[in-house]
């Protein structure tokens, strides 16, 4: 039995890892910023396939947005220079921004980040030093794979902002999500470990309360 709840437990985060992937979800169209999450970029300096489909992402939700809104965003490509890359994530997004038709003023990058959770926070220091206050609102682009896990370390960081996920190649699916289930599950392993202790806790109470009132009715 503690077994069984155990593997749900671990099942429903599997499964809001999969349903939060953002993909089909299209959050309103208000944002005044959206952050790049970066990734690996080629030995040339250009994008990949992958971190191409985040920024694409993003520069649809904002063409979406000036369509219904008449409201621009601000691109925030987010990323810095790993000791293999000629330069950072966040200069490979903005220079791809720009042979798109995003105009320099409307991109803000961020180059010095070297994981996603200092995409979030050195994302949100610019935004706040940008906008003038923390007033403003924000969306993440990144893979659909990613917007769980991202979405938690930025409420951990304190940055409002809603997901927009990319596709993930058919293929490479299984392997992505499993990958990030794992990331989810150490982020916060002492949480995991607290509640996984609390199942067999009353799974224990549960059996001895039985066998007390089984000794008691006989």
């Amino acid at each position: 039995m503690v077994i069984s709840f155990v593997k749900k437990y671990f099942f429903v985060i599997l499964a809001l890892i999969i349903a939060v992937s953002g993909y089909f979800y299209i959050t309103a169209f208000d944002k005044d910023y959206i952050i790049i999450h970066g990734c690996q970029i080629r030995k040339d300096g250009t994008l990949t396939k992958l971190l191409q489909s985040r920024v694409d992402r993003a520069v649809e939700f904002a063409k979406m947005q000036k369509e219904k809104t008449g409201k621009d965003i601000i691109f925030v490509p987010s990323g810095g220079k790993g000791s293999d890359e000629v330069i950072s994530e966040g200069e490979a997004m903005k220079r791809y921004l720009l042979e798109n038709g995003i105009s320099e003023d409307h991109i803000l990058e961020e180059t010095d980040s070297t994981s996603t959770e200092e995409n979030i926070r050195f994302a949100k220091d610019k935004l706040k030093k940008h906008f003038g206050s923390t007033d403003y609102k924000a969306a993440f682009a990144t893979t659909n794979y990613h917007v769980f896990r991202t979405g938690m370390l930025s409420e951990q960081n304190g940055l409002k902002a809603e997901g927009i996920g990319s596709k993930t190649k058919a293929y490479f699916w299984i392997n992505a999500f499993v990958r990030e289930f794992i990331a989810t599950l150490v982020e916060k392993k002492k949480t995991h470990i607290k509640v996984v202790a609390i199942i067999f806790l009353i799974n224990i109470i549960s059996i001895v309360m039985m066998y007390i009132s089984e000794a008691v009715l006989f």
